[in-house]
């Protein structure tokens, strides 16, 4: 569920942007009184080892009430609440000055505008105090924010009720005596599809999470069971104190597991073992069989948050499309919808992008989306493929489902096949390239005139012959293909030669 754009230019209106809370960021304390009279002290659920949901609406905001319609806080609340398994709370806040109770309750005499009564069915608290939303400088509704109990918030989008559960996972919760677990992890390398060699460089935060100060940790970290560094970690750290911890670079050029664990805490085993171990598995990259590919790409109903790069291995940018203003760091860092940019695309369309590549070696895709929910499946079935140009019907890499950003890598040969056809000094244009309706030809200045041109598909058969007509640069001739099977063919005039692919999504 997205914020609506008609509302957020009306909030632009009236009040100037400031930044939200920003991720890791100490959440600040309040204390309020909900709709039943109680009191509810937001550190006094964290002291409590609660992971907090915080959510911050308005009653007059549609995609406020359609995603509290949709449940799926509620049933983070039943399955993680105290009738759960009792991990988290909830605290849902009505953050606008402007309305009174009548509008949480839907009645006449609300002096908004309300769609319902957001208080029916609703087991978790709903506090009326716009000063928490100042608090968190809350720029647009529904802003929800996951607050761990080490007091650091992380705003999430609307998450269905698995999603929440996923999102408070990164929370560092406080178990046992001497404990100490891996946070904040990140394997060192974008890239988990190795096409050539590869260096990762391994860190994360250790975190105590024991009643006893932190003073000692041995760390570890193999590639494929080979030690490859070790880390003798001491010093000082209290309950939910930090240490930043980075490995020596590994290279890596083949498939196989990278792994980091905690082996000792305080000299001895750890009393929670499920947060001391993170593995990153790392595969052969796909190859393609030219130095030419398709890029098919499908939005969802927010086509505007999408932007992608293809990369040599140098991480120069060869091609890119969609939403300029979105750019490669800008996944989901635009909550409240993607900003206005050349190159957006529309909802629910298919694009699609010829990729050349200007050698054989090793390249690289790369996907932002601006909101952080990537392309599939919450709001549209929208997905990514990457095809050799001679089969468009069997995807080498695809996706869509992933979150803010998503890298995949592949390769593509030195040496052009041996029965790609020659092409001459005359220059043959084809376009368009895909082609579905009518395929356009034209030859530029031929040594002599081509007497037809010929059309074969990716099995040597003959699909078409036909005269060019004459231009005032050479020779052209518009061709219907609209009936002609997907896939590669080979245009011949003269001693010119060129690939076209008949697509027809």
């Amino acid at each position: 569920m997205r914020f609506s754009p008609t509302l957020f230019a009306w909030l632009l209106a009236i009040a100037p942007m400031q930044a939200q809370l920003p991720d890791g960021a100490v959440a600040p304390d309040f204390t309020a009184t909900d709709l039943n009279g109680q009191s509810r002290h937001l550190y006094d659920l964290l002291d409590s080892g609660k992971v907090v949901v915080l959510e911050v609406f308005a009653t007059w905001c549609a995609p406020c009430w359609a995603y509290h319609n949709s449940h799926a806080v509620q049933d983070f609340f039943a399955e993680h609440g105290p009738a759960g398994d009792n991990a988290a709370r909830v605290l849902m806040v009505e953050g606008d000055p402007g309305t009174n109770l009548n509008c949480l309750y839907g009645n006449q005499g609300c002096n908004s505008f309300s769609p319902g009564n957001w208080v029916n069915g609703t087991d978790f608290p709903i506090i009326n105090n716009d000063a928490i939303g100042n608090l968190y400088d809350v720029q647009y509704y529904p802003t929800l924010y996951v607050i761990c109990p080490n007091r650091k918030a992380y705003e999430i989008s609307q998450l269905s009720d698995e999603g929440i559960w996923q999102a408070a996972g990164r929370c560092p919760v406080a178990a046992g005596a001497n404990n100490a677990g891996i946070f904040d992890y990140h394997k060192g390398t974008e890239m988990s599809e190795l096409c050539g060699a590869h260096t990762a460089e391994p860190a994360f935060t250790l975190i105590n999470l024991g009643t006893a100060p932190l003073s000692s940790a041995l760390l570890e970290l193999r590639w494929n069971n080979s030690v490859a560094d070790t880390i003798q970690w001491s010093g000082y750290l209290p309950l939910y104190g930090e240490a930043p911890i980075a490995f020596a670079p590994v290279e890596i050029s083949a498939p196989g597991q990278l792994k980091t664990t905690v082996l000792q805490v305080n000299g001895g085993a750890d009393d929670d073992l499920s947060n001391n171990t993170r593995i990153d598995h790392f595969t052969a990259a796909t190859q393609l069989n030219s130095q030419q590919a398709l890029l098919k790409i499908r939005t969802d109903q927010y086509g505007a948050e999408l932007y992608w790069e293809l990369r040599d291995e140098d991480g120069s940018v060869l091609d890119r499309g969609g939403n300029l203003a979105v750019g490669p760091n800008g996944g989901g860092q635009f909550p409240a919808g993607a900003p206005n940019g050349a190159g957006a695309y529309g909802n629910n369309v298919v694009v699609r992008d010829t990729l050349q590549l200007p050698t054989g070696g090793c390249y690289s895709l790369h996907f932002s989306d601006a909101y952080g929910d990537g392309i599939c499946c919450n709001y549209g079935f929208g997905y990514y493929r990457l095809y050799n140009m001679d089969n468009p019907a069997l995807p080498l890499l695809t996706g869509g489902e992933f979150g803010a950003q998503d890298h995949r890598g592949f390769g593509a040969p030195t040496t052009v096949q041996a029965d790609d056809p020659p092409l001459s000094a005359d220059k043959i244009t084809l376009y368009p390239n895909p082609a579905r309706e009518i395929l356009y030809l034209a030859i530029e200045h031929p040594t002599r005139r081509p007497a037809s041109v010929l059309i074969y598909n990716s099995f040597g058969q003959l699909q078409y012959a036909g005269a060019l007509e004459e231009s005032a640069d050479g020779w052209q001739a518009a061709i219907p293909v609209h009936d002609w099977p997907e896939g590669l063919y080979i245009v011949r005039s003269g001693d010119a030669a060129q690939k076209i692919l008949i697509h027809k999504e």
